[in-house]
């Protein structure tokens, strides 16, 4: 009995650590006994005061003294357990939150004769909001034989806390040696942590990241060792493996973050997201599969673990329904966990590359660009059929997103640089064009002005000028002079066409549209509602030239017969809109990193602020939307 007791003392002596204090109070005496901790909370020197139910009441803060007075009173006359939180008011004026547990303790004629219970501050732990709320510290104490030797540290006294940590009843464990216990920790920090103390007689405390106990490699704990009377240790402990899981995947993805922003190689990039989820998902095996430029294929991105000859034989796979988990993942849009690749039928035509290398199970989910728009697949395959877990899942939806941005990004640097060299070559070719102009053109005509200018100069000096040939010498001038005006008006005109300076957008665009009905034959109306509307220079500029790639590319692409082009000014936005009754582009040609026309439609509308849509519908046509923030002057 005094071993329990001894033991029960140095139980309370660890509970201190947890803010935990107790008390009894007499009914008939009306004396209230406080331990030393219960005098700590309340802002008290041990024991510096006589504690009597007024003076405790006194103490609690006034909105919650009805309540708590009635849950006492209750608990008189009811007998039995009771529960009730309560704030109370230190001396310096400051709140702690505090929950109180107690019981009745009654006499042989089931009368009330004393309240006994502990008052827990759970202040601090309310600050970090629920999560921290429900964390269960877990407490044991051990008695330390030799110093050293961990067969000596043996398990004294625990709370239930603590058998859920060690994931075993740890009743019929009293008494026994740490490495029986717990024969995985054995040489590790627990059996040094407790050492420590032991021998300093100070508090220490450490964490364990990756545990070794075979069936929780990933567990995190957190521990703090503190002396107690008599030879032994008190150890609390706490599973942090969420916290640590979350916080080490954030430090994870911050990395690849950084890496995306520094410009760093896809490759790279892929591989290094495929490790972060290894990591984190054991023992899982990453992949990322790139739709190819076609839509048609997969390629490969990054699969660090994977058989190499796996990853080569898949690399250009087919997408479409039983295609594998990943081929069939883009094709659905959504995600595919096959469990069993031996016998599920999506993998009827890969199951045997598969099972070859030691592949039993995966799970493929899509990875999605901003518009919707596939762009992959990021899949974790199993050396034994298995299902998901919620936590991979969640890994999984993250490294999604992340692959996603890193790939969008170096579609989108890939666009710029194509972009700029097909701006470089459209610029190269207009020098070409007007290069030309002027040496077939203009040269030619000036050279002929020159003769005819000689001519006439050779003829004034030898007196010989017959009054028939100087006039039609001087038509001939009147014409050459006529063409040369014209091919000057034309360069100009294709170089920016001088109706767009001086009668505005809408005129341009009336004479864009009639030019290009002339010269391709394809019927072409415009419609308005801009009348006398004044629009700044970029803002004109971008949207004819705007028109005249959407033009150009019904000329060259959309086999239509009919174009309608509309511009309208709506509250404060310019809207422009081309249709035509083609074939219809697709979404892959709309979206795609090589339209680099439909990419600079995009850029332009964006640097005016405002954005464009392209869509196409088989053989009915394709509509590109343009909408810009209007700056003009409107008429009066």
């Amino acid at each position: 009995m005094k071993r329990d007791d001894a033991l029960q003392k140095q139980l309370e002596l660890a509970q201190q650590i947890t803010h935990i204090g107790s008390w009894q109070w007499d009914v008939a005496t009306n004396r209230v006994v406080w331990s030393d901790e219960l005098y700590r909370i309340y802002g008290l020197e041990p024991p510096s005061t006589a504690i009597t139910f007024e003076s405790f009441l006194a103490r609690v803060h006034p909105d919650d003294r009805a309540r708590t007075e009635s849950s006492v009173k209750n608990a008189l006359a009811t007998g039995g357990k009771f529960a009730y939180p309560e704030r109370i008011v230190r001396p310096d004026g400051s709140l702690r939150e505090l929950e109180t547990i107690g019981e009745a303790v009654l006499d042989e004629a089931n009368h009330v004769t004393a309240l006994v219970g502990t008052c827990r501050d759970v202040t601090d732990s309310r600050m970090f909001g629920d999560i921290v709320q429900h964390v269960q510290i877990a407490l044991a104490v051990f008695k330390i034989g030799e110093i050293g030797e961990p067969r000596t540290y043996r398990l004294v006294a625990f709370n239930p806390a603590a058998e859920r940590i060690a994931k075993m009843p740890l009743a019929p464990r009293v008494g026994d040696a740490l490495p029986d216990i717990l024969p995985f920790a054995q040489g590790g920090q627990l059996e040094r942590l407790l050492g420590a103390v032991a021998r300093d007689g100070g508090v220490h405390e450490t964490a364990v990241y990756r545990s070794a106990d075979p069936n929780a490699p990933t567990r995190a704990v957190a521990m703090k060792a503190f002396p107690l009377p008599g030879g032994r240790v008190g150890l609390a402990a706490e599973d942090i493996t969420e916290t640590t899981r979350a916080r080490l995947l954030r430090e994870s993805e911050q990395r690849v973050l950084e890496r995306i922003a520094a410009g760093g190689a896809l490759p790279e990039i892929l591989d290094a997201i495929c490790r972060l989820v290894e990591d984190h998902a054991q023992p899982a095996l990453a992949s990322v599969l790139l739709v190819d430029a076609d839509g048609e294929h997969l390629r490969h991105g990054a699969a660090p673990h994977l058989p190499p000859a796996y990853v080569t034989a898949i690399d250009g796979s087919r997408i479409g329904e039983r295609a594998g988990s990943c081929g069939t993942a883009v094709w659905r849009k959504a995600p595919v966990h096959v469990l069993d690749i031996e016998h599920d039928p999506l993998w009827t035509d890969y199951k045997k590359l598969a099972l070859a290398h030691g592949l039993r199970a995966c799970w493929s989910t899509p990875i999605f660009s901003r518009d919707g728009r596939v762009l992959g697949t990021f899949a974790l395959y199993y050396t034994e059929p298995r299902g998901s877990r919620p936590e991979d899942e969640a890994l999984v939806a993250r490294a999604t997103e992340i692959a996603g941005i890193a790939i969008q990004r170096h579609q989108l640097e890939q666009q710029l640089r194509d972009l700029s060299a097909h701006a470089e070559h459209a610029r190269e070719e207009e020098r070409i064009g007007i290069a030309r102009e002027l040496h077939d053109t203009l040269g030619q005509a000036l050279t002929a002005l020159k003769l005819d200018v000689a001519w006439r100069a050779r003829h004034v000096e030898s007196g010989e000028l017959p009054r028939d040939a100087l006039l039609d010498k001087a038509k001939t001038i009147s014409q050459t002079s006529d063409e040369l005006i014209a091919a000057t008006r034309r360069i100009s005109a294709d170089l920016r066409p001088g109706v767009l300076d001086a009668f505005g957008l809408l005129a341009a665009l009336e004479w864009q549209a009639q030019d290009f009905s002339e010269r391709t034959g394809i019927r072409c109306d415009l419609t308005s509602n801009l009348g006398l509307a004044k629009l700044d220079r970029d803002t004109s500029t971008a949207l004819f030239r705007i028109l005249q790639e959407a033009l150009t590319n019904v000329a060259r692409h959309a086999h239509a017969t009919h174009v309608d082009v509309k511009l309208d000014l709506e509250d404060d936005a310019l809207r422009l809109e081309v249709r035509d009754n083609g074939r219809g582009v697709t979404p892959e040609h709309a979206n795609g990193a090589h339209s680099l026309g439909l990419l600079g439609v995009r850029e332009r509308a964006r640097r005016l602020g405002g954005f464009a849509v392209i869509a196409g519908e088989p053989e009915k046509g394709t509509l590109l939307r343009v909408s810009v923030p209007f700056r003009g002057k409107r008429p009066s």
